[in-house]
């Protein structure tokens, strides 16, 4: 599976500690890919669980900061939060042989979407 190449102008949304910590996330899901090219179950499984833990921290920090722009704006990007921390816990309950480039495919289109258009806007909207 290809990897994402972080892109300031495609991924950035502008708020250096928020750009970091996607650059982190990019960063868990490339390693992720790498070893399911290379079938190791040991290190999948262990990536899996740093990137599900730095999920959770991530969206937390976020939703802190995103708080001080528009608390009333703020539920619907949670709410998008919580639904792909239970997907992610939902595929962590899984073996790990099940991790695979099709969970990756999700995983990209999910955090590249999200931060393309919903970190984005809700940015832009409350500066």
């Amino acid at each position: 599976m290809s990897l994402i190449t972080w892109n300031n102008k495609q991924l950035s949304v502008g708020i250096k500690k928020i750009d970091e910590q996607h650059k982190v996330l990019v960063n868990y899901i490339n390693q992720l890919s790498m070893a399911i090219d290379d079938n190791d179950n040991n290190i999948i499984d262990t990536l899996f669980n740093k990137l599900y833990d730095y999920t959770q921290y991530h969206f937390q920090d976020e939703e802190k900061y995103f708080v001080s722009l528009n608390p009333q704006d703020l539920k619907l990007h949670q709410l998008q939060h919580k639904h792909f921390v239970e997907e992610l816990y939902r595929i962590k309950q899984q073996k790990t042989e099940l991790i695979s480039a099709d969970l990756l495919f999700f995983l990209t289109d999910w955090l590249i979407n999200h931060i393309q258009v919903e970190d984005r806007k809700f940015i832009e909207q409350n500066q």
